[in-house]
């Protein structure tokens, strides 16, 4: 159970979670339609990872990889409309590029 790829698939199904919980406190700022589209979008993250991240197979690794690739494309468009902070988009950047290196880690055995 705590093997090094079941731990990170874990660890990062939790991650990948909590940042729905992020991108709706950005949701917070919005208004009228954009705050219903934003709301919506904040949950995508969390779904997506409890439908497709079922296993530590190695499936499972590359569903949780492009969840965060689609949560930096989330982080881009919720940096466009205003809602994040200046500096949201250049770290989460440089995390996103961490964290697809630690996960293709387990897929090169």
């Amino acid at each position: 159970m705590f093997l090094g790829a079941v731990v990170g698939l874990t660890y990062g199904t939790v991650i990948l979670s909590f940042m729905s919980g992020v991108l709706w406190g950005f949701a917070t700022k919005a208004e009228g339609a954009q705050a219903a589209i934003a709301y919506a979008l904040s949950v995508i993250p969390a779904l997506w990872v409890f439908f497709m991240v079922t296993d530590a197979s190695a499936n499972s690794t590359i569903f949780l990889a492009a969840g965060f690739v689609g949560l930096l494309l989330l982080d881009a468009m919720y940096s466009a409309w205003g809602l994040a902070p200046g500096w949201w988009l250049r770290l989460r950047v440089m995390l996103t590029v961490v964290v697809l290196g630690c996960l293709a880690i387990p897929l090169q055995a």
